[in-house]
C-alpha cells in the first residue's frame, strides 16, 4: 500500500490533481496501473492478494503438498482443447489464467521457460479464470476458445499477442480481440458466432467451476500433476515439483 500511496501522491503533487479527479482518472484508464504492476509485479503482490487470517504456516503447505503428491487432484484434461508439448508427456501442467492480469502474463512467459527446459516431459493446458474485476478477461476466455475452434495454432499465436499487449488491449477493449484474430487469418464471421455460442460458454463456466473445485481462488494457479502452485512463482519452484515427478514417475 506504501508504493500505490507514493504513486498517487507523486500525481497529485506533478498534475496538481485531486484525490477524486485521480480516482476518475485511473478508473477510466486502467492500464497505467497494469503497465506498473507488469514491470514491478512482486511489490504489489501484497495489495491484491493480502494476507489471509488463519493463513496456513509453512508446515501447512508442506503438509499439504506432501497429501497431494500422495494423492494428487485430477483436472480434466480434453484433447480436443489447446494442449502445448507432448499429448502423452509424464507431467502435465494445467493453469487457471486470467488474459488481463498481468500475474498470468509474467506466468506464462515462466511456463514457456519450462516447456523449453523439459521438451516431451512437459504438457502444458490452459484454461480460464477470469477475475469480476477485469472486464475484459471473459470476453478474451470466449475469444480464445472461438478461435481455437478454427485452429489450435491460430488461438496460440492469439494469447501469445494479446498477453504481450494487455495495455493496448486496456485501451482498445474488445476491439482489439478482434484486431488480432483478423491479423491472424481467423474466419471472423465462424468465430464471432462461435464466441457467442453456447458450447464456449459451456468450456469457459467449467474452466471456472473445476477451479473452484481444486481451490483456485486467484491468479494465476496451477496444478503440476495435481499438485497445487499458487502465484506468478519463478521456474525453480516448478522445476522441484516437475522434477519430483520425473524421479518418482
Amino acid at each position: 500500500m506504501k508504493i500505490l500511496s507514493a504513486v498517487v501522491a507523486l500525481v497529485l503533487v506533478v498534475s496538481c490533481t485531486n484525490k477524486d479527479q485521480l480516482q476518475k482518472i485511473l478508473m477510466e484508464n486502467p492500464d497505467i496501473l497494469v503497465e506498473v504492476m507488469k514491470k514491478h509485479p512482486q511489490k504489489f503482490q501484497g495489495v491484491l492478494n493480502p494476507p489471509r487470517q488463519n493463513a496456513p504456516t509453512a508446515a501447512d503447505e508442506i503438509a499439504r503438498r506432501e497429501e497431494e503428491f500422495k494423492n494428487p487432484k485430477k483436472p480434466a484434461v480434453d484433447t480436443a482443447r489447446v494442449i502445448l508439448g507432448n499429448p502423452k508427456a509424464p507431467v502435465t501442467i494445467v493453469a487457471y489464467s486470467d488474459i488481463q492480469c498481468p500475474f498470468c502474463y509474467r506466468a506464462e512467459t515462466t511456463m514457456e521457460e519450462l516447456r523449453k527446459k523439459y521438451g516431451n516431459k512437459v504438457r502444458y493446458v490452459f484454461k480460464h479464470f477470469p477475475l469480476p474485476f477485469h472486464p475484459l478477461a471473459t470476453p478474451a476466455a470466449k475469444t480464445y476458445e472461438a478461435i481455437a475452434l478454427q485452429s489450435k495454432d491460430k488461438a496460440t499465436q492469439w494469447l501469445a499477442e494479446v498477453f504481450q499487449n494487455q495495455q493496448t488491449l486496456g485501451q482498445e477493449k474488445e476491439a482489439y480481440l478482434d484486431q488480432v484474430a483478423k491479423k491472424l487469418g481467423v474466419n471472423m464471421e465462424r468465430m464471432k458466432k462461435d464466441r457467442d455460442s453456447e458450447k464456449v460458454q459451456k468450456i469457459v463456466d467449467q474452466d471456472i467451476e473445476e477451479g473452484k473445485a481444486m481451490g483456485v481462488r486467484g491468479t494465476p494457479a496451477f496444478l503440476v500433476n495435481g499438485v497445487f502452485i499458487v502465484g506468478a512463482r519463478p521456474a525453480k519452484d516448478f522445476e522441484e515439483i516437475i522434477d519430483r515427478w520425473l524421479k518418482e514417475g
